[in-house]
C-alpha cells in the first residue's frame, strides 16, 4: 500500500512538473510575441516621426532668407549665363521638370526648385509648352514663365 502511495505522488509530482514547464513556456512565448508587436509599432512610430524631421530639416536647410536669394555674385564667382529652349511636357512632375532644369544648367538645384514648385501649389498649374529660359533667372522668374503668368 505505501508502495502504490508513493508510486502515485512520484506520478503527481512528475506530471505537475511536466504541467508547470510547458504552462511557464507558453506564457514566456506570449509575452514575448507581445513585446514583439509593441516594439514594432514603436519602431513604425519612430520612422514616421525621423520622415517629419528629415523633410522639416531638409525645408529648413533649403530654405533661404530674401535677402541672401536676391544678392548678385561678384565678378569672380559669376558664372556664364546659359539661355535656352526648354520644353515642358505633359504630366511631368516637380521632380523630373527640376532634374530636367538642372541638367540643362538652367538651375542649380533641383531639389530646392523641386520644393519651391511644391510649396507655392504650382504642380498642376505647370502649362506644357517651349518656353526661352536663362541661367541666371530666380525660381520666381522660371514659374510665371512656367505658368503664363
Amino acid at each position: 500500500m505505501i508502495k502504490e502511495i508513493l508510486r502515485a505522488v512520484g506520478i503527481g509530482c512528475l506530471l505537475a512538473g511536466g504541467i508547470l514547464y510547458f504552462v511557464q513556456q507558453q506564457t514566456s512565448e506570449g509575452s514575448l510575441q507581445k513585446q514583439l508587436a509593441d516594439t514594432k509599432e514603436e519602431i513604425a512610430i519612430l520612422k514616421k516621426e525621423l520622415a517629419i524631421a528629415q523633410t522639416v530639416s531638409r525645408k529648413d536647410a533649403i530654405r533661404q532668407p530674401e535677402s541672401e536669394q536676391d544678392t548678385i555674385p561678384e565678378e569672380s564667382e559669376a558664372e556664364e549665363i546659359v539661355t535656352k529652349s526648354f520644353t515642358v511636357k505633359a504630366g511631368i512632375t516637380p521632380a523630373e521638370l527640376s532634374r530636367e532644369l538642372q541638367n540643362e544648367k538652367l538651375i542649380k538645384n533641383a531639389e530646392e526648385f523641386e520644393l519651391y514648385i511644391i510649396e507655392n501649389d504650382y504642380t498642376r498649374k505647370i502649362k506644357t509648352g517651349t518656353y526661352e529660359l536663362r541661367s541666371d533667372m530666380r525660381f520666381p522668374e522660371i514659374a510665371k514663365i512656367f505658368l503664363h503668368l
